[in-house]
């Protein structure tokens, strides 16, 4: 009997001092926008992301990882065609792919928040998740955090913060952070997670600043004020991916519309009864070698049909044709892009605006009806918009760092490769008059409100949010308000007072085009008259443009004159001559 004592004390030593370790998966996706089906409809073709193609990966790693969590940090039910659709029927296809998915945690973001409290709380009820938003008040099913229990024993505590947005209230953010991070641990939590819908400004690891300061980007904030208890940072609300560890703390952002999603492991290591995180790994998981789930997406085919007769109703209605060129449209104004500038021009009440974010394979308006199909393809990518004011100077830098995008070599502008795929890295301006010197890449003639545009002049600016993260985002001025709506709910909430009972009949107002600096050397018999002809440049711009010509009637040969030319106006290049290189 003694024996079999002391065999079961140093049993219990042995295991309450041996080493036991596990990888914990944790999966993180954000702004779905309502991606269910692996399908572009902004470019009409398909595309492996999505919920369903999410459901595969998943299914994959519960294989691999018994220990395994599945959280999204917000902006989840609307945005892309079918989540749009979704919200005008009954309950949401968009929640029921949601659940089928399995996921665990569901932090809200703007989005969420720009619903009304009746449907909200219908969303909340009907999502099986863990809703976490501690600092949400009075909204019901939602938690500050939740402990997890995992198959091995180890407890994660997930925290959840939203940002403040929109007509809730709202909690003061860091004290509801601490006092959850108090509780969960109190609940025995051996590794912290804090999962925010709010994005990041600065790079957590280097401070290397990844996009315009914007009171939605809390992420930096929690960073500076948690790194100490917290062991993996989760944001949202941004569609630029960032998966980076350091010093065994994760840092998340996992892109949109569920193209991807970022992967953790987490190598913990249990010694005696407590748990030690030994190294962490995070990667961006593409899906482009993974396809959709064939039983998960048997679930919603009854909803293909009516969302297809959705896509196909009527918008608005065009009394011209106007074709179009990605490249055409970057060397000058165009009326697809024109129309939604001024829409978002009108509906954020700014006094210019930059509108870039189009579908590369978008071919034209055609006269007659307009449908939500072709609004989807003109817009191009999902987005929502900022209101940032600028300098005089900024909109100038913005300006010169676009015009460096195209060249001049032989007689044809040569565009930069990048534009291919990512034409939104050209920023053009709505509501300011200017001219890009395609052979210098310098800008001339900028006029805002009728006179030159000064260094010190103010202009407040609507920008495409995606377009102030990410791949050389524009980081100038300063961000006055945030509007989390897509752009498409924007333009249809201002189709009436942009358009005349809602016929699209000529907008285009040419406020920006691509010249060409060319040089004519004086011949004996030249005159100011003549050369105006012959040139096709007036003789008022003959002679602002060559002030040491003091007569208007006397010429001297030998004499350089400067004069500009729009690139499209000139015989040699057509229209369609130019290169990308």
């Amino acid at each position: 009997m003694v024996k079999k004592i002391i065999f079961l004390v140093v049993l219990s030593l042995f295991f309450a001092t041996s080493i036991f370790a596990v990888e914990v998966a944790i999966l993180h996706s954000s702004n779905l926008y309502g991606t269910v089906f692996p399908y572009d409809y902004f470019k009409d073709s398909y595309e492996a992301k999505g919920l369903a193609v999410i459901d595969t990966f998943v299914n994959i790693q519960r294989h691999f990882y018994s220990d395994l969590l599945l959280i999204d940090t917000g902006n989840l039910l609307y945005g892309t065609p079918f989540g749009d659709f979704s919200r005008t029927l009954g309950d949401s296809p968009v929640v029921e792919a949601f659940n089928l998915v399995g996921y665990d945690v569901f932090v809200p973001g703007t989005f969420e928040l720009n619903l009304n409290k009746t449907e909200l709380s219908k969303t909340f009820q009907k999502l099986k998740a863990n809703i976490l938003g501690g600092n949400l008040r009075n909204v019901q099913k939602v938690q500050s955090y939740v402990v997890k229990q995992l198959k091995s024993g180890l407890k994660i505590g997930i925290i959840g913060v939203v940002v403040p947005y929109g007509n809730y209230e709202f909690d003061e953010l860091v004290n509801s952070v601490r006092k959850a991070i108090t509780n969960a641990k109190s609940e025995g939590a051996n590794i912290l997670v804090l999962a925010t819908s709010g994005g990041i400004t600065n790079d957590p690891i280097t401070g290397k600043q990844l996009a315009l300061e914007s009171p939605l980007n809390v992420g930096d904030r929690l960073v500076k004020e948690f790194s100490k208890d917290i062991d993996v940072f989760l944001f949202g609300n941004q569609a630029f991916v960032y998966a980076s560890a350091k010093s065994n703390k994760v840092y998340s952002l996992p892109g949109s519309e569920g193209n991807g999603i970022n992967k953790i492991i987490l190598d913990v290591e249990k010694s005696g009864n407590s748990w030690k995180i030994k190294s962490t790994k995070i990667e961006h998981v593409d899906f482009l070698y993974y396809g959709p789930s064939v039983a998960f997406l048997r679930n919603f085919e009854t909803y293909e049909r009516s969302f297809q007769n959705w896509l196909m109703e009527t918008v608005f209605t065009s009394a011209i044709t106007s074709g179009f060129s990605k490249y055409l449209a970057l060397l000058e104004d165009n009326i697809a892009l024109e129309i939604i500038n001024k829409a978002i021009i009108e509906y954020t009440k700014s006094s210019a605006g930059i509108w870039n974010i189009f579908n590369p394979n978008f071919t034209g308006i055609v006269e007659g009806p307009i449908s939500r199909k072709d609004l989807y393809a003109l817009i191009g990518k999902p987005t929502t918009v900022k209101l940032v004011r600028m300098s005089g100077k900024d909109i100038k830098n913005i300006l010169i760092r676009a015009s460096q995008s195209k060249r001049y070599e032989n007689g044809k502008v040569v565009f930069d490769e990048k534009l291919v795929d990512n034409p939104w890295l050209f920023d053009m301006f709505e509501n300011i008059r200017y001219e890009i010197v395609a052979n210098e890449g310098t800008v001339r003639n900028i006029i805002y409100v009728g006179k030159n545009l000064e260094d010190n002049d103010t202009v407040v600016v609507s920008v495409p949010s995606i377009r102030t993260y990410g791949k050389e985002p524009v980081l100038y001025g300063k961000v006055i308000k945030d509007f989390e709506l897509p752009v498409q709910h924007i333009f249809m909430n201002t189709l009436d007072k942009i358009l005349n009972a809602k016929v699209l009949d000529f907008f285009d107002d040419a406020n920006r085009t691509t010249v060409v600096k060319l040089e004519y050397t004086v011949n004996a018999g030249d005159t100011l008259r003549n050369l105006s002809y012959r040139l096709g440049v007036s003789e008022d711009a003959l002679l602002a443009e060559n002030t040491f010509i003091k007569d208007r009637n006397l010429l001297r040969p030998g004499w350089k004159l400067v004069y500009y030319k729009g690139y499209l106006n000139l015989i040699p290049p057509l229209k369609e001559f130019f290169e990308i290189k």
